[in-house]
């Protein structure tokens, strides 16, 4: 067997027909094993019953098929599967999308989730599928001029949908505004960064928000996505969480029970590469940890200070009592040598006495 052939037993299969564009063939094999040729219109050697079910894809976007967006807007194509067929659901089939129905495929979405995208078509491109409305969905992020073209769903390479002329008209830049320009906030509190933006709608703008670090480089801290999705760099929680205040045109990022590790300058990004002027988050210590600071610095500057005059206190006092001791053993030594040369002086007066005549008659 060769690999156009499968070997299936007893079971039944979903069989697209290519001489038929509009229609799918279900296959039940009612004896077994048989052989089923992918070249070929019928499998050999099996009895069949072979039900057709007429199949429709109805191409379908949020907006109308002629779709004009302004640079930098996130557009969403809507792409509906419609079957009289209760088992045709888009998460059973692979979709494509291409620019026309002749040409290459420039985006796909299989079965398992995997999304493939064409050289030239970044992340910017988003595929997925709704199993509710038995829907495909293919969101353009950002666009650009270069993104205007016609996007058109297909199935097994037969069967697409009507297809969505996409028209991307070049906008003024928007002009990021950020406020305050620092912004001080006392340790375990809130802060909340604001962005407004001119020239262009929050609500159909990805705004991505950096932050840097003195003496480090700018990082990325999280993408609020025109849809509302966040996305958060790793070792991000949701402490810091994005909000679009349409009313007012602007973006806001709040960043709750604030650390010293927060200090930094944000930057709010649209477009890629149009930032804000940035804010200055300062996270000043609290006065409670201030005070529990200010005691153990003191604590650690006087009781050095305390042994220290404990030490040479100590060392003073022993100085003394050992200079003490050593003055009253010289005293008794004096003492004692001076009693030998007193008797020596007396004996030596008395040797100068005169002795008279009368000292040897008495």
């Amino acid at each position: 067997m060769d690999d156009d052939e499968s070997e299936y037993w007893g079971r039944s299969i979903n069989w697209p027909n290519g001489a038929k564009k509009q229609t799918r063939i279900t296959v039940a094999i009612l004896s077994s094993p048989c052989t089923i040729r992918k070249k070929v219109q019928e499998p050999e050697g099996c009895y069949l019953q072979v039900e057709e079910q007429p199949l429709s894809i109805n191409h379908q976007v949020l907006e109308p098929p002629s779709l004009v967006v302004r640079e930098g807007e996130t557009v969403e194509i809507r792409c509906v599967l419609n079957s009289t067929n209760v088992n045709d659901i888009v998460k059973s089939f692979h979709v494509h999308w291409y620019n026309s129905r002749n040409g290459r495929i420039k985006l796909s979405l299989y079965d398992n989730g995997v999304t493939y995208r064409s050289p030239g078509f970044s992340d910017r491109f988003q595929l997925s599928r709704n199993n509710t409305s038995n829907s495909y969905s293919l969101t353009i992020r950002e666009v650009k001029i270069a993104d205007s073209a016609n996007y058109i769903c297909g199935l097994w390479g037969t069967l697409f949908g009507n297809g969505t002329k996409l028209n991307v008209t070049i906008a003024n830049p928007p002009i990021l505004i950020q406020f305050p320009r620092l912004e001080r906030v006392t340790e375990g509190h809130t802060a909340r960064l604001h962005c407004s933006m001119e020239n262009a709608e929050v609500g159909n703008t990805d705004v991505h928000w950096y932050r840097e670090l003195p003496g480090q480089d700018m990082e990325w801290v999280l993408t609020h996505e025109a849809g509302g999705s966040v996305r958060r760099r790793p070792g991000f929680t949701e402490r810091f969480q994005p909000f679009k205040d349409a009313s007012n045109s602007s973006f806001i990022l709040t960043v709750t029970n604030v650390t010293l590790n927060d200090s930094a300058v944000y930057y709010c990004t649209v477009w890629g590469d149009i930032r804000g002027n940035g804010t200055q988050l300062s996270v000043a210590i609290s006065q409670m940890k201030e005070n529990q600071v200010v005691v153990m610095y003191l604590a650690w500057i006087i009781l050095p200070l305390v042994l220290g005059v404990l030490a040479v206190t100590g060392a003073i006092c022993l100085i003394r009592r050992r200079a003490s001791g050593s003055h009253q053993s010289s005293q008794s030594g004096a003492d004692d040598d001076q009693t030998p040369g007193a008797d020596y002086e007396n004996i030596s007066v008395a040797r100068n006495v005169p002795v008279s005549s009368d000292s040897f008659l008495g």
